[in-house]
């Protein structure tokens, strides 16, 4: 069986799923879709697909798809999962699925309600050190989880994702990765607080934070943070999150995981390509029908935007919040 897939943006992330999906013999490349028509026509050479459109309804309408990827910005993703799901097409939509929650709960409900297979982009699920972090703390009591994004600022002057009513933010765009790691990794949120600050603008352009904390209260008693910024000129460390247990800590970043106990350490390197295991997956759920192995179906999804949303609600009202999506 070949599965046809088609596309609804293809800069940036999208780039990066035509590489691993091209490479896969039970994968047709059929159509493309992008409001950009110098990357569009990039992205058909490169791939080799002969079909392109400006508008994601003529492409579904016009073209026979099993699977649609819908990679667009956050601000962008507008009715397009409510349509790709009424057409019966499997679903894969880039990280965070929206900016609002009431967007949210209108996609999940149609992709519920049709029942096509789903899945969001949070691709840090499927790494092998991940699989090595759920084994160790499967039987512990975490009592703290730290976890933290702090870099530089994407795009220069101008480029969306400095305008919060676009991105949503780095906590929603760029540190979801890892906020949604510590919703996989040790549970879900029962409340959130968060502070976001701005001392020193990054350029006239710009409206998002340059830093925050979120405080997490987790439904099984651990608490915790995720502390972003996106204002550093210099290298920091990468994206990751620590752990801690009675005599246990651990220590995660994209590229390894080390595990402390008083009797031991233990180091273990990353050696999944994230994008590719998660799109395999994907595609062998939209062949078997079978969704047991997709890690971030779009439940998950809409249950780390909450966290995120609440976040800053809960700053602007110096309070706590608590969550109310169950999935």
């Amino acid at each position: 069986m070949s599965v046809r897939v088609g596309f609804v943006g293809v800069g940036g992330m999208a780039g990066a799923h035509l590489g691993t999906l091209r490479k896969f013999e039970d994968v047709e490349l059929v159509a493309l879709c992008d409001i950009n028509p110098d990357i569009l026509a990039r992205r058909a050479q490169e791939n080799s697909v002969s079909k392109t459109y400006a508008d994601y309804r003529r492409m579904l309408d016009s073209e026979d798809l099993d699977v649609v990827y819908v990679c667009v910005p956050p601000f962008a993703h507008a009715d397009i999962e409510e349509h790709v799901a009424a057409k019966g097409c499997a679903v894969f939509s880039e990280k965070p699925v929206c900016l609002r929650m009431e967007d949210a709960l209108r996609k999940y409900e149609a992709i519920r309600k049709a029942g096509v297979v789903n899945a969001v982009g949070y691709c840090v699920r499927y790494l092998n050190t991940v699989d090595t972090m759920l084994d160790r703390v499967k039987d512990r009591k975490l009592e703290v989880a730290n976890g933290h994004y702090m870099g530089g600022m994407p795009g220069g002057p101008g480029h969306w994702w400095r305008q919060r009513n676009k991105s949503g933010g780095q906590l929603i765009e760029q540190t979801t990765h890892i906020l949604d790691l510590a919703l996989y990794v040790v549970g879900d949120v029962a409340a959130v607080g968060g502070g976001f600050v701005t001392r020193t603008p990054v350029d006239e352009t710009a409206d998002v934070d340059n830093a925050s904390i979120v405080f997490l209260y987790y439904e099984n008693g651990c608490v915790g943070t995720i502390t972003s910024a996106c204002m550093l000129s210099q290298g920091f460390k990468t994206p990751g999150i620590d752990l801690f247990a009675k005599d246990f800590i651990l220590e995660f970043d994209y590229g390894k995981l080390k595990v402390r106990t008083p009797d031991a350490t233990e180091e273990f390197k990353t050696e999944v390509n994230m994008v590719e295991a998660e799109d395999r997956v994907f595609i062998d759920a939209v062949k078997s029908k079978n969704t047991s192995k997709i890690r971030a179906p779009y439940a998950a999804a809409v249950k780390t935007l909450e966290a995120s949303v609440l976040a800053y609600e809960a700053a602007q009202k110096r309070t706590i919040l608590e969550t109310s999506f169950k999935g």
